[in-house]
């Protein structure tokens, strides 16, 4: 009779811990795991939507960059690793949770079973852009240009299997054309390139494009999302272009690792959605070219495992394979 008071007394327990847990958090510090190098915009979307989130929470919100390579792969498994108790989290993209997993020979991870997800915080529109060689082609006269001369025009990205690499695949079969991809390491060598005429084309996000469309040294062909940018107010959309499935935006959010406790999840959630209804991180996040999100951690994890099942036919269909 005693053991089973016992081993009732031991179960009330073990059910009470998480709650109470739950209850109390956050009663610490919060690591937030950023997978690429500082300056980058992940890492600024981090650092400039966790301010907000501490005075929010109370307590301190730690931003520490975990680049590795591998598409940010390395950083990312660190997030998945960790103990599920919301102390740490960490920024997934397109690219971590998209494009690298669905390219990666062996991956390292499963977005759709190794995270919790938080919630969609930002996302940036991106572009298809022309250099020089091009001269002043609008989009029409290039895919009329590519449709003449299979893969004559070329078009770089920042690396094989990552989101531009991907987006420029998209775009092939969309239009009915052929182009030769040239991979780099980075957008700004390969912004270089096609400013210097090197190459014809470049798949890039808004803002690392910017400066180069600002001096005229490459000029926008079209663009994602739903309408024209204040920015580029001439440039067409690619819906607009008849070409919407091309329209890939690159985005940031929060995730955590597998099995956090939903209360906590909510919690952050919370947090964020705060956050990003202040107009200083709007404004923030408006100056980076990016639009707020803040979806619902159920809507976050739906639109992941969509993306990344849409990215895996994509790549097995046009055989890409990460290096």
């Amino acid at each position: 009779m005693q053991w089973r008071i016992l081993g009732g007394v031991a179960t009330a327990l073990a059910l009470a811990c998480p709650l109470a847990m739950a209850q109390d958090y956050p009663a610490k510090p919060i690591r937030i795991i950023v997978p690429f190098p500082p300056g980058g915009t992940a890492d600024i979307v981090a650092r400039v939507v966790s301010d907000k989130m501490a005075q929010d929470l109370g307590v301190t919100l730690i931003v520490e960059n975990r680049p590795g390579g591998a598409g940010g792969s390395v950083g990312t498994m660190e997030i998945a690793r960790a103990p599920a108790d919301g102390y740490t989290i960490g920024i997934a993209t397109v690219g971590t949770h998209g494009t690298a997993p669905a390219t990666a020979p062996k991956p390292l991870y499963d977005p759709a079973k190794d995270f919790s997800y938080i919630s969609n915080v930002a996302a940036m529109p991106m572009l298809i852009a022309a250099g020089p060689s091009l001269g002043s082609a609008n989009l029409a006269a290039v895919i009329e240009q590519a449709k003449q001369k299979p893969g004559r025009l070329s078009f770089a990205s920042g690396g094989t299997g990552g989101v531009a690499h991907l987006m420029g695949a998209r775009f092939e079969v969309a239009s009915g054309t052929k182009l030769t991809h040239i991979p780099y390491r980075g957008a700004n060598p390969a912004l270089t390139d096609v400013a210097g005429g090197q190459v014809d084309l470049i798949f890039d996000a808004l803002a690392s494009s910017q400066p180069y469309l600002q001096s005229g040294r490459i000029h926008a062909l079209a663009v994602s999302g739903d309408h024209r940018l204040p920015a580029l107010p001439q440039v067409p959309t690619f819906a607009e272009a008849g070409l919407p499935t091309v329209s890939t935006r690159a985005w940031y959010g929060f995730v955590g690792p597998a099995k956090m406790d939903p209360k906590v999840v909510d919690r952050l959630y919370a947090a964020v959605k705060k956050a990003l209804d202040t107009p200083e991180v709007k404004g923030r996040l408006e100056k980076l070219d990016t639009e707020a999100i803040g979806n619902t951690p159920a809507d976050y994890r739906k639109q992941v495992v969509e993306e990344l099942d849409g990215w895996r036919q994509l790549a097995t269909e046009q055989h890409i394979v990460a290096d």
